[in-house]
């Protein structure tokens, strides 16, 4: 990033096509006083601060360089892919512990990284859960609260000064949680209400492809092509939504189902993303949710003492990562840029890294959860099943 006020001046003054004269002109300034600005021989007055980001068109944050996309996306992809492993790499808590303090080394290496910083935010949040509810940090308050308010700095960063509307809701998502876990409801509200809801069905994924197939046409002629891909990312995007409500929806079955739990409910959840995986277009975005929502079914049949039932559980889950993996070998064997024409750029980026090790890892992780929640005569009948 620029942090250059005078070659940001140069910057947007050219992007709006505006000579140093005429720029002059709007500021009631000489051109020689804008040129001394632009070579970082002069600075403006901070009165003139707000007229020139105005003259520009664009926020005084960015005229700063605190603004716009600018960071290396593919560094960001690389670290986030590498803080995952290891938050699922042995002790879960310990793995959400080790990935933050690895992201927080990464957000110092970059501090303008702002994908980096609401990769720390989420982390900060996933690590919440250990320390409500599995003793992290028992004893030191003052240490977690450091994490607390290192990723509500950061995630306001991002909110303040990122141009990209995902980050910046993703920092007011992860916060709404850290701060439900911290019970601070009203800063979390203040997060909660910045995002988007369904409620009013209102939604730029009904009527985008519309668009999608119709701008840039010619003769008004559709693009249908278009109109597919856009179609597909829509209801991709849908999927996920939906996955996401049906995770939390069995990991609520697990933690405050009664004895008499209403199975073919619970099941329910689980088989509405089976359905959704028959389509190839799709299973990319099913995976993880499948995964943790069959997790936490078992977590169920093991705090009703039914092992058999959560082993026959385990071992679908395995036979479908399995299957997961080998389709993700398949699609790997194709051009690459067919890949991504036919199922989307995030798509084909999550089955690139869906390898066997990988799979095996999660497999790994699920078990180490499952074992400390119910490390009792439950979780030994289900070892000796697997």
């Amino acid at each position: 990033m620029n942090m250059s006020l005078g070659n940001n001046i140069k910057k947007y003054r050219k992007e709006q096509g505006l000579t140093q004269e005429q720029l002059a002109e709007m500021l009631c300034v000489t051109s020689q006083a804008v040129s001394k600005w632009e070579s970082e021989n002069g600075l403006p007055d901070t009165a003139q601060i707000v007229p020139l980001a105005k003259a520009l068109n664009v926020s005084t944050d960015a005229l700063f360089g605190f603004a716009g996309s600018s960071y290396d996306k593919k560094l960001a992809d690389e670290i986030v892919w590498k803080a995952h492993e290891i938050r699922d790499t042995g002790d879960p808590a310990e793995g959400a512990k080790n990935s933050a303090d690895f992201l927080d080394e990464k957000c110092e290496e970059d501090i303008f990284n702002y994908r980096i910083l609401m990769r720390y935010v989420q982390a900060v949040a996933h690590m919440s859960r250990f320390v409500n509810y599995n003793g992290l940090f028992a004893g030191d308050d003052a240490q977690w609260q450091k994490y607390v308010k290192l990723a509500v700095n950061r995630g306001a960063q991002v909110i303040r000064y990122s141009d990209e509307k995902d980050l910046v809701e993703n920092c007011h998502y992860a916060l709404a949680w850290l701060y439900w876990h911290e019970k601070d409801f009203a800063k979390g509200r203040e997060h909660l209400d910045a995002l988007p809801s369904v409620k009013n069905n209102m939604l730029q994924e009904t009527i985008n492809s519309y668009y999608d197939s119709m701008e840039g046409s010619e003769d008004d002629n559709p693009d249908y092509e278009a109109w597919r891909v856009s179609v597909r990312s829509n209801t991709q995007n849908f999927v996920r939504a939906i996955n996401k409500q049906l995770l939390y929806s069995a990991e609520s079955s697990m933690w405050t189902f009664p004895i008499e739990f209403s199975e073919p409910n619970d099941l329910w959840v689980i088989s509405v993303m089976e359905k959704f995986m028959e389509n190839d277009e799709m299973k990319a975005y099913c995976q993880g949710y499948y995964r943790d929502s069959v997790k936490y079914l078992m977590g169920v049949y093991l705090r009703n003492g039914q092992a058999e039932k959560a082993a026959e559980l385990w071992n679908g889950l395995v036979q479908k990562m399995d299957d997961y993996v080998r389709f993700c070998e398949k699609i790997n064997a194709m051009d690459k840029a067919e890949v991504i024409k036919k199922f989307g750029e995030k798509a084909a980026e999550n089955m690139q890294h869906y390898t066997k090790d990988f799979a095996e890892s999660k497999k790994q992780f699920i078990l180490n959860q499952l074992k400390g929640w119910f490390d009792g005569d439950a979780w030994q009948a289900f070892e000796k099943l697997i």
